[in-house]
């Protein structure tokens, strides 16, 4: 008896779940942090030709910049605060004297 083949089942996957979210092509974090610096300066420091034209580096240069970043990594914020985490050596091989590793401690329930 000849065992019947089935075909694959196939989903379509929207391009909107694998793409990051991004806005005006830089990272959402740092355009939201970029936005609240030229508002601080426009409005806490005051309308005044500095503040401006400042505000209007920030607002240009500066995204210019963010938007490289978003396309060389869309995650580059993400990645570089996870490697911030880790140690700065690890050792080859154990040793006696070598330091104890960094685990976290739960503190939950202790009865």
């Amino acid at each position: 008896m000849a065992v019947k083949r089935r075909s694959l089942r196939t989903v379509p996957l929207h391009s909107s779940l694998t793409r990051p979210i991004l806005l005006g092509g830089a990272e959402r974090d740092l355009v939201i942090i970029e936005v609240s610096l030229i508002a601080a300066l426009l409005f806490g420091v005051g309308f005044r030709f500095a503040s401006l034209s400042l505000a209007l580096l920030l607002g240009t240069v500066g995204h210019r910049i963010l938007v490289w970043i978003g396309r060389q990594d869309p995650q580059a914020t993400r990645v570089f605060a996870r490697h911030r985490l880790y140690q700065p050596f690890y050792p080859a091989a154990a040793a006696v004297g070598a330091p104890l590793p960094r685990v976290p401690v739960f503190r939950g329930d202790t009865r």
